[in-house]
């Protein structure tokens, strides 16, 4: 390149590179510019950018834009061209890839014999990553070339990054701020103080992204007491030396933080890193908020805090320390109603923050007199209730909820309950509720009355699936298959999921029953709530319809002494799936008929009708019309779940979708055990199509795992798959020969015969005695025909078309 060329062709390349710096978009997206224009102005086939990840010693594939171009990947420093450019700080030109020992090819790309050129780029010894143009074979660059490259261009680079970074950054910061917010919403929660802190202490940990928290109070005697430790996993943690540090935040009221903590006694245990800032309240430290283990991606060993991270949580210390001193100001609020009457002044004070109180919480909350006529209800109560303020006096607690026994006789006698679910009569109906009953006392007369606090059942239910983890993973876009029944499937589920009927998924083990089941919930008017998934036949005879529909206290020996939620009451607002279905035990299916036809349940032991709402969705690879006609499941119960059937296609039904899966699984597994596997040979892929896959998906993905494990090469042929496979696989080699005619005329009179049965069938309406008497043999003989030709699936389906 000349030098007025060089120079015109620097100056329009900052002019665009300045354009890209000054409109950050995401990392990817900015990168694969940069790669486009770098390769357009020095006529590159292929320009790549990686990008160091300095803890992992790890280089990650951000951009790679040009003939042959892969997406993702990864290097270590000192692996291939690029790799050594950043292992020795310089510039690498190699005229000859193919020819170069040193050369490493990505999973996806085609080894070639290019020229290649690899510049590092940062600041100095700081290195911020490398890239690498690829040109036609030979090809090489001048220095005037190598100049620009390592100068403007890695400049522009380095710049690059950091402005995409940074805008990054901001971004993420705005997403912990707005969790920060929702972490506040959650202090409302009208829990108790143990529950309250233990929330508090989990949404915290989501919010900056730490694998576990622990809460300290500060007690009467001055010391700090432990409140809660919340972990994301079961190793252990030193305690005592998170006590140490909490004991300085309290007493210096100052936040800390502290990188590379080792515990002594064990090195798996937790606690690498701690940020712990004291919880203040009106310049009073009331107690302190600790997070350890700052989650990183996958492969990096420190996990760090930041400044920022121990900013924003002191920032939010101040309100969890209301927090926490509300829920104890609730608890001394029945204490100065019973002992300081006389003290009026102090009463109105109180009872107008009570008020601020009873307003501001999340729950419903409802005050009752010692009569049982409601005195107070916050704006929460009076949506769900859906009543006017005006005329709460003149109605009394009994007419708003249902339980037995009545609340009135809970009132009479000073009784307390905790999270129980009652049925409210609602202006739109009965709602089931979580509630609390707490008495106000008067002195040593009994109760003067009685406040009730209570929480719908769908917002419990969200409540536990965000906190217990449970939630949907697929939806219709992670569905494989190109295959015409797959197609009508997948339409199928999808106009299944706009509707809110039963749905009954029938399809072999392992054809992805519950990947459906999911893909229907993501995609319905529930999905906003849990999806809770219950295996029938996982689950003993004797457990099952406590699982479903709970239990009471006392219900059975060993049952909690609060009672317990089934399925359906935690999966309101949502979808709740129950696998196998066709093992459910006869009394429970009467039960579940029961709840689907009264859309309510009575839990066990009980005997009060609880109303749900969520939506059912069964599933079974049994053939449930011929367990109807054997008497192991009830037909009415059938026509219930049976509202829309969906039929997934066994794996040998669609055998043009087999190599899409054996991609799919190569990827996951070679990507999982950091294998370079470029995929499966042809002949194998063909091979492996004919095999009929009695384990459907599962098996081919077991399969799959197998040869990406035992593999040595980058191609997986016969000898990598498991024995059974491969024995197939020989027999089919060893077989490969046309029938003979003798071999086509019996194979014909076969077919033959099982129409000839099929006719026998259809003639008879279904019944085997009519089909035998037909065909002039007996029964026992007419049913060893349909055993032969494999008929026992068409006759049970075309017995239950004929008679119901």
């Amino acid at each position: 390149m000349a030098s007025a060329d060089m120079l015109n062709g620097r100056a329009e390349f900052w002019a665009a590179a300045l354009e890209l710096i000054a409109q950050p978009r995401s990392l990817s997206e900015s990168l694969g510019a940069m790669a486009g224009l770098i390769s357009e102005c020095f006529d590159a086939d292929l320009c790549a950018i990686f990008l160091l990840e300095p803890r992992s010693d790890k280089l990650l594939l951000e951009a790679c834009v040009g003939q042959g171009a892969v997406k993702g990947g990864r290097l270590r420093v000192g692996q291939g061209i690029s790799g050594l450019a950043v292992f020795h700080n310089k510039t690498i030109q190699v005229a000859h890839m193919a020819m170069d020992p040193r050369a490493v090819f990505l999973v996806g790309e085609e080894p070639s014999d290019n020229s290649v050129v690899a510049v590092p780029f940062g600041h100095g010894e700081d290195l911020s990553g490398v890239f690498n143009l690829q040109s036609r074979p030979g090809r090489c660059f001048v220095p005037g070339e190598i100049a620009m490259l390592e100068g403007e261009v890695g400049s522009s680079i380095r710049t690059l990054v950091s402005a995409v970074q940074t805008f990054e950054n901001m971004n993420r910061r705005t997403g912990e701020l707005q969790a920060l917010n929702e972490l506040g919403q959650a202090m409302n929660s009208g829990l108790g103080l143990d529950e309250s802190l233990e929330l508090i202490a989990s949404l915290a940990a989501e919010a900056l992204r730490a694998k576990g928290s622990a809460v300290r109070l500060l007690v009467e005697d001055g010391t700090l007491a432990l409140a809660t430790v919340v972990t994301e996993t079961d190793n252990s943690f030193d305690l005592l030396y998170e006590q140490r540090i909490a004991e300085y935040v309290a007493a210096s009221g100052e936040p800390i933080m502290i990188d590379d903590v080792r515990a002594s006694r064990d090195p798996q245990a937790m606690g690498s890193s701690l940020a712990c800032v004291p919880l203040v309240l009106e310049e009073r430290v009331v107690g302190t908020l600790t997070l350890f283990d700052k989650i990183v991606p996958l492969g990096t060993e420190r996990r760090l805090f930041s400044i920022d991270d121990l900013d924003m949580l002191f920032a939010l210390s101040s309100q969890i320390a209301a927090e926490i001193e509300d829920i104890r100001l609730t608890g001394r609020l029945q204490e100065l109603v019973r002992t300081e009457k006389h003290q009026a002044s102090q009463l109105r004070a109180l009872y107008s923050r009570s008020q601020a109180f009873l307003q501001s919480i999340s729950d419903a909350l409802l005050a009752v007199d010692r009569d049982g006529f409601v005195e107070e209800i916050n704006t929460v109560g009076l949506r769900i209730l859906g009543v006017e303020a005006k005329k709460t006096p003149q109605i009394h607690i009994d007419e708003l909820v249902e339980d037995k026994p009545p609340l009135r006789e809970w009132l009479d006698t000073g009784g307390q309950f905790s999270n129980r679910v009652v049925t409210l009569n609602t202006a739109s109906g009965k709602v089931a509720a979580m509630a609390n009953l707490q008495p106000i006392m008067e002195g040593t007369t009994g109760a003067a009355g009685a406040v009730l606090t209570f929480r719908e059942m769908g917002e419990v239910g969200r409540l536990v699936n965000r906190v217990i983890g449970v939630q949907r993973t697929y939806s219709f876009e992670d569905i494989i298959g190109q295959s015409a029944i797959m197609h009508k499937t997948v339409e199928l589920a999808r106009i299944a999921a706009s509707t809110s009927s039963n749905i009954l998924i029938q399809g072999e083990t392992g054809t992805g029953k519950e990947v459906f089941a999911q893909a229907v919930h993501s995609a319905s008017a529930y999905s906003e709530g849990p999806f809770l998934a219950v295996n029938c036949a996982a689950l003993p005879r004797d457990l099952i319809e406590s699982e479903l529909f709970g239990y009471v206290e006392g219900a059975f020996t060993g049952a909690s002494k609060k009672g317990r939620l089934g399925k359906f009451e935690l999966a309101s607002g949502g979808t709740l799936f129950l696998d196998e279905i066709g093992e459910m035990p006869a009394d429970v299916q009467v039960k579940l008929l029961r709840v689907l036809q009264e859309k309510a349940i009575v839990r066990v032991g009980g005997d009060r009708t609880i109303p749900i709402n969520c939506r059912l969705i069964a599933a079974t690879n049994r053939d449930l019309p011929q367990a109807v006609a054997e008497g192991r499941f009830r037909r009415d119960l059938l026509y219930r779940l049976n509202v829309i059937t969906i039929e997934i296609p066994a794996l040998n039904e669609r055998r043009e979708d087999i190599p899409l899966f054996i991609r799919r699984f190569v990827h996951i597994f070679a990507e999982r055990n950091g294998k370079v596997v470029v995929g499966v040979d042809e002949p194998t892929i063909n091979k492996m199509s004919q095999f009929d896959w009695p384990g459907n998906v599962r098996e081919l993905e077991n399969a799959v795992e197998h040869a990406v494990a035992l593999v040595q090469g980058r191609t997986i042929t016969v000898e990598d798959l498991p024995p059974h496979l491969n024995a197939f696989i020989n027999d089919i080699d060893g077989n490969d020969r046309a029938m003979t005619t003798f071999e086509q005329a019996q194979q014909q009179a076969d077919e033959a015969q099982r129409q000839l049965y099929l006719e026998a069938l259809r003639g008879g309406e279904g019944d085997i005695q009519k089909a035998a008497n037909l065909m002039g043999m007996s029964r026992a003989t007419f049913y060893r025909r349909l055993k032969q030709f494999d008929l026992n699936r068409e006759a049970s389906n075309m017995r239950y078309e004929y008679h119901n």
